[in-house]
């Protein structure tokens, strides 16, 4: 069954009763609804942002900095380019995580870097996010980033309806789920794990910093070096003459933008895999999603 996620723009104490508003939608987790999905200016924003204005010096430096969007943003990143890309290299010839995978890539690489690089007491700081979304900024109007008009005129609504189906994201969770369901972070959801494979995302890293050994710290760096060159590989299978991916380079972006962002997303959206599916050597239970502390 989906994680049942709170309505937005609803007051507490009922009809009539007065208090604080609840989270306005940007606030909540993305999910395959009409409460949670994407709005109309969110995928403006979002097209526009894979069209090109990802490239642009500033807000690389700013993805960087906050370790790419926020939660609902990161996913909602994916399922734009996901939904919306209809042409591409490459077996799927579209419709695929193209732009996702080479920002998260960077991201990765990024990340691998500094840890390496820091002490323990200073690994906490790393981890967490600087600054503010940019995606955020712009549908909230604190801090625009200048996007105007969709990309080429579309009609944003026309468009948002599309994403919303979220069709070709599903399909994609559902393939690789055999894949990255022995990655998903323990504390992303109320059963523990029993296989190796399984990582704490940094979202719970940042919770738990105390417990963040040169162990642990191994055991992570190790997984984001693998995921690193699956998605390095995933992206040469989406580029002519390139050649095709497998199945665990396929599920290389939802664990790299699992871990920045924890697993609610994809646990929400695609029933567990049973044990005796999963292609790691350990087995996984999973039930109920836990939120993610997006730090």
């Amino acid at each position: 069954m989906p994680m049942q996620l709170r309505r937005p723009g609803s007051r507490a104490g009922g009809p009539g009763m007065t208090g604080p508003t609840e989270p306005s939608r940007y606030d909540l987790p993305l999910a395959p609804d009409p409460d949670h999905d994407l709005s109309v200016d969110e995928v403006r924003v979002l097209w526009s942002f894979i069209h090109g204005d990802i490239m642009n010096s500033q807000f690389r430096a700013r993805l960087r900095a906050h370790h790419g969007p926020c939660e609902r943003h990161a996913w909602a990143y994916a399922v734009t380019e996901i939904e919306l890309w209809e042409q591409g290299a490459g077996r799927r010839g579209g419709h695929q995580p193209f732009d996702v995978a080479v920002l998260y890539t960077d991201l990765l690489e990024e990340m691998s870097t500094r840890l390496r690089r820091q002490r323990r007491r200073r690994r906490d700081r790393i981890l967490r996010r600087d600054g503010t979304c940019l995606i955020c900024d712009d549908v909230r109007g604190r801090q625009p980033t200048r996007f105007v008009v969709t990309h080429a005129g579309f009609d944003p609504a026309k468009l948002a309806a599309e994403a919303n189906r979220m069709r070709y994201t599903i399909a994609w969770l559902r393939e690789t789920a055999p894949c990255w369901s022995p990655l998903v972070c323990p504390d992303c959801t109320d059963q523990p794990t029993t296989t190796g494979a399984a990582i704490r995302c940094r979202p719970h890293l940042v919770l738990h910093h105390a417990d963040l050994t040169d162990h642990v710290l191994h055991s992570e760096l190790d997984a984001l070096d693998l995921w690193t060159a699956r998605l390095r590989a995933l992206l040469g299978s989406m580029t002519a003459g390139g050649r095709p991916s497998t199945p665990e380079e396929d599920a290389a972006w939802v664990a790299a933008v699992a871990w920045f962002n924890g697993w609610r997303f994809p646990l929400t959206v695609v029933p567990p895999i049973p044990n005796d599916r999963s292609r790691d050597t350990g087995s996984r239970s999973t039930t109920r999603p836990s939120a993610s502390p997006d730090q």
